[in-house]
């Protein structure tokens, strides 16, 4: 599967369209996306399955998935109505003929569940047999092997397959931690803390997060704990300028707003859509230190800052749980475009850093080539710049020997991040 094809737009699209209840939108939810998140492992099983050529109509292969993934990964519905249910939809989709094909796989898949589920031939190279169970593309498998013990990799690939939590960041200058578990509890909304950063709650919640009365009230904002972390690392500081380069649609910019109100924050982005939607959010959380402008005016004027994010685009490789079509999407040339375009943007910054400044570069990739040979190469260019330890600024477990920030997930159950904090000298 390669497609271009992002599925979170259409998603949005389709649930304003329709009047679900929300234990049925929650299944919609369930379906779509386990469907696409183990896309690898059930077309195996498709092929597996089939004792003559496998159909080639999309929508027929896509209804055997959705009547597979209930029957090998989920418990609550019965047997009879994942099959039915698909049966039904090729029906109505494309005939009488390929819904007997379905129904016939489909029982098929019943009598073998168990063998199926555990049992694939011995022939299978071991890292093609992880690519099956645990439903990735073999290239990423193939190059992340080189880096991880198996049993590592192993765990990685599990919590890519992870239904993600949602976690919200209190916005500090307008509410506490404490007084937004107690307001979400009344909505029905568990929340508890996050052990590392307090500022940060994990919710126990299946709806869409957006309808959550906090983020309308712009007393929170959706965003994953290890992102936090790239805040910390800046550490802005009272009467300091900054500027965010890739800022949309703000989350981290936000951060930096409720870490020091006392700093000026200038946000950019090159996509003027997403800059709307940074506006959007700064607009309803009250960020009032945070001025938006065109990404060529911030380039071509003369103004200097203290201090550059640059929380460049990426493979987005560190975030496969929840970008559940990003690995269907990426392909292993998108890792050295994506490195080009990373290495621009330092450059960028680097042009618009003061003496005695800092870059902070942070991805949420875990491709050597996007984080650590970025660095490494913007460090040979630039005579001026030095690595400084992430450690003086973040706890010790989440920095490499190197002092990167570097987190690939499991280790603080939170979504990948990698970061670098590049300082200047005053002779730059």
């Amino acid at each position: 599967m390669r497609t271009k094809f992002r599925i979170d737009p259409v998603t949005s699209e389709t649930l304003k369209r329709s009047n679900w209840q929300p234990r049925d939108r929650a299944l919609f939810l369930e379906l779509l996306y386990g469907v696409i998140r183990r896309h690898g492992s059930l077309e195996y099983y498709i092929d597996k399955l089939s004792t003559r050529e496998s159909s080639d109509n999309e929508k027929v292969r896509a209804a055997l998935a959705v009547g597979l993934y209930q029957l090998f990964y989920l418990d609550r519905i019965p047997d009879h109505a994942a099959v039915d249910s698909s049966v039904e939809i090729v029906k109505l989709q494309v005939g009488t003929s390929p819904a007997g094909w379905v129904n016939a796989i489909l029982r098929r898949a019943i009598r073998g569940k168990e063998e199926l589920l555990v049992t694939l031939p011995e022939s299978l190279d071991p890292l093609q047999r992880l690519s099956i169970v645990y439903s990735h593309p073999q290239w990423m498998i193939n190059k992340w092997q080189k880096r991880l013990y198996k049993k590592d990799l192993e765990t990685f690939l599990k919590w890519n397959n992870r239904r993600p939590g949602v976690t919200l960041r209190v916005n500090t200058l307008v509410a506490s931690s404490q007084a937004l578990v107690k307001e979400l509890a009344k909505e029905g909304v568990k929340a508890k803390p996050n052990r590392l950063d307090p500022d940060f709650l994990e919710l126990h919640h299946s709806g869409n997060p957006a309808d959550l009365k906090p983020l309308r009230d712009g007393k929170a904002s959706a965003q994953d704990f290890s992102q936090g972390l790239v805040g910390k690392l800046v550490d802005p500081r009272a009467g300091e300028s900054i500027l965010d380069l890739c800022a949309a649609p703000g989350g981290k910019t936000g951060h930096l707003s409720e870490l020091c109100p006392d700093c000026k924050i200038v946000a950019t982005d090159k996509s003027a859509e997403r800059l709307t939607i940074l506006r959007e959010n700064v607009k309803r959380c009250k960020w009032s230190n945070v001025e938006i402008r065109q990404f060529n005016d911030v380039l071509s004027s003369d103004e200097l800052f203290d201090c550059v994010l640059v929380d460049a685009p990426c493979t987005g490789t560190g975030v496969l749980a929840r970008r559940t079509d990003l690995r269907w999407r990426r392909t292993p040339t998108d890792v050295k475009r994506m490195a080009g375009v990373q290495l621009e943007l330092l450059r960028y910054a680097a042009g618009k850093l003061k003496k005695g400044g800092r870059i902070i570069y942070s991805t949420c990739s875990v491709e050597n080539e996007e984080n650590e040979d970025i660095v490494g190469t913007f460090l040979s260019e630039r005579k001026y710049y030095r690595l400084v330890g992430a450690d003086e600024f973040l706890e010790s477990g989440l920095i490499d020997e190197r002092g990167f920030l570097s987190v690939w997930g499991p280790k603080t159950r939170s979504d990948a991040v990698f970061a670098a904090r590049l300082q200047k000298s005053v002779k730059g």
